[in-house]
């Protein structure tokens, strides 16, 4: 079962999120688990066409998320899911 871990950017969004385990084979069903924990991430995530948003980045397995090349995902992934951080 993947291993997803969360940068703390993201709990300032979703105080309740912590390192889990998903039952997921694909980015697609990743998201709509956290979704059922966590309403209202998908969106904050991915945009209305399903596409990663660009503030957004997945690695796996320490790669950056790559559709072609992670269409299935490793029952054992690790996988970070990062929210760009922007100042001024």
């Amino acid at each position: 079962m993947p291993h997803v871990m969360f940068t703390s950017a993201l709990k300032t969004f979703f105080p309740n999120l912590k390192e889990e385990y998903v039952e997921a084979d694909s980015i697609e069903t990743l998201l709509s688990e956290l979704e059922k924990k966590h309403q209202g991430i998908q969106g904050y995530l991915v945009d209305e066409k399903g596409q990663i948003r660009e503030h957004v980045k997945f690695y796996i397995d320490d790669e950056p998320y790559n559709e072609k090349a992670h269409s299935v995902l490793p029952k054992s992934a690790q996988i970070h899911i990062i929210q760009a951080i922007s100042g001024g």
